[in-house]
């Protein structure tokens, strides 16, 4: 455990084996989360995303013989019961989450879409109220979850980490306002806006190809989500000014059209 919370902190996530009982159909990218069970504190305690599909190797206990079913995992979120606490089981048995059996003593279980949606966000939310926050934000890092009909899985199309350190070093020098727009959502939405913003690495992490270490006062800005869609959507990535530039010329062309407009109906 505490090499793993060192490796995590350090570089923003860490790698093992998760043992899947007998599931066999996680693919890669699937989205995991570990549930601690068997002692006191229950409930979830890390999460992060399949690296391949169920293989075979020796049994993880030394007093069975025969093979194991596993997958590796990368995971960007990890709490240690002892000092960091879990999400208890008592705040999963509402909602969407209610369906889902928590108490099962079987490992690899499905979890149905809205209720993987409903996790998503408490895990999220308990994370923050502890001063971290996961690796992945699923409409920030990689795309939404997409779900095909008829089947439950995520699938994430990113695999390109950013480390939940820098975003809040960014967050901490520029604060959670929209560097092209303005936008607070803090402002806009009161409470449940405070603190919501999306982290853009000026330099796309696809482009990059490799680690790096991220200079959060240069090579970050917050962004709202519409201006951070509006940045991707070319075929090259706008700068954080060329956006600005482009909100301040539609705007003044507006107002250009509103007083014509205004002229027009008095004429």
């Amino acid at each position: 455990m505490a090499e793993a919370l060192a490796t995590l902190k350090r570089r923003g996530f860490f790698e093992d084996r998760w043992s899947c009982g007998i599931t066999k159909r996680i693919e890669v990218g699937d989205r995991l989360f570990l549930l601690r069970q068997g002692r006191e504190p229950r409930g979830i305690m890390a999460s992060g995303s399949a690296k391949s599909a169920p293989y075979l190797d020796e049994h993880w206990d030394d007093n069975r013989t025969g093979e194991a079913l596993y997958v590796k995992a990368r995971f960007d979120a990890l709490l240690d019961p002892e000092t960091d606490g879990v999400l208890p089981l008592s705040k999963l048995q509402d909602g969407p989450l209610g369906a889902v059996n928590w108490r099962t003593q079987a490992s690899g279980i499905s979890i149905a879409p809205a209720a993987a949606a409903e996790l998503e966000a408490r895990w999220r939310a308990f994370l923050e109220e502890r001063g971290q926050s996961p690796t992945m934000a699923p409409d920030e890092v990689a795309t939404p979850s997409l779900y095909y009909e008829g089947v439950s899985r995520t699938v994430t199309v990113n695999a390109y980490e950013r480390d939940p350190r820098a975003r809040k070093a960014c967050l901490d020098y520029y604060g959670a306002v929209c560097s092209a727009c303005g936008l607070d959502f803090g402002t806009m939405y009161g409470k449940l806006g405070q603190g919501f913003i999306h982290v853009h690495h000026i330099v796309p992490l696809s482009k990059i190809g490799k680690s790096y270490v991220v200079n959060p006062t240069k090579d970050l800005r917050p962004v709202c989500p519409n201006c951070h869609a509006m940045l991707h959507r070319g075929s090259e990535v706008l700068t954080v000014e060329q956006l600005r530039e482009i909100l301040r010329k539609e705007s003044s062309n507006n107002r250009n059209q509103g007083d014509a407009r205004k002229s027009s109906a008095r004429a």
